[in-house]
């Protein structure tokens, strides 16, 4: 997996976990949301031959879904992906689904968590990290998609990469990591969508509103969630920095 040369593709293996999985309710799979959806537009059974078809409504759904996890920071959001590396590796690919945000990087093998800092601060420390001997990793960054690790690795490593989760997920038809009433709301989304594309311009309208109002809703329900977390007090970074150090 190390790099050799600037042309080279970067690919690492990942394990990925999902954190949660929900109860499948009324609407387990995404052909039960398209029903759903169905249902609301009265136009018969959808097809790949209907207006709109039944692929355009699991792409709205699916749209949907990566609307949801853009716009909220869930309490449930968190994703795990493990990766085991050889001996030299200091660059790895990121997993396909991650889209940015905050990270921590757990080396499984040593039992330590790696320190993540800013790209300026990484090559200020380590200007040429191929040149740097091999051991236990104590740092890393992320550069676009990328993450390098100092120093390289010694011997197989496994890396525990805990990140927020896109919506963009490897299996684009899950949903079952969002709560039911989460899958409803991806429901509307996808109404709106296809009044939208059949001019039905009230119905598409009022099926937008219902769609924000509901992602207004799940933010309220999230933050009452994460402020009861928090001992219903707020606290500040350092405070926050302070408790995750003395619980090591």
């Amino acid at each position: 997996m190390p790099i050799t040369d600037s042309t080279a593709t970067l690919t690492t293996a990942w394990t990925e976990r999902s954190t949660v999985d929900f109860l499948s309710g009324t609407l387990a799979t995404i052909t039960e949301m398209i029903t759903e959806v169905e249902d609301k537009l009265k136009r018969g059974t959808l097809s790949a031959s209907t207006s709109p078809t039944s692929t355009a409504v699991q792409k709205w759904l699916i749209r949907a879904k990566e609307e949801l996890m853009q716009t909220k920071s869930y309490t449930f959001s968190r994703r795990y992906a493990y990766a085991t590396l050889d001996s030299g590796d200091h660059i790895i690919a990121l997993p396909p689904d991650y889209n940015g945000g905050h990270v921590r990087v757990k080396d499984q093998t040593n039992d330590f968590m790696l320190v993540m800092v800013s790209p300026f601060d990484f090559d200020l420390k380590y200007p040429d990290i191929s040149k740097e001997s091999n051991d236990e990793p104590d740092f890393c960054c992320i550069k676009n998609m990328e993450m390098w690790i100092a120093p390289p690795v010694s011997g197989s490593t496994e890396l525990e990469l805990e990140y927020e989760r896109s919506g963009s997920d490897n299996t684009t038809t899950d949903f079952s990591f969002l709560p039911e009433i989460e899958r409803f709301r991806c429901c509307d989304y996808a109404i709106y969508e296809s009044c939208e594309s059949l001019e039905n311009w009230e119905k598409a309208k009022w099926y937008r509103t219902k769609w924000e109002a509901g992602m207004v809703l799940s933010n309220k329900a999230d933050t009452r969630r994460k402020w009861k977390n928090m001992g219903f007090q707020a606290k500040s970074d350092f405070q926050a920095r302070a408790l995750r150090l003395y619980q090591q």
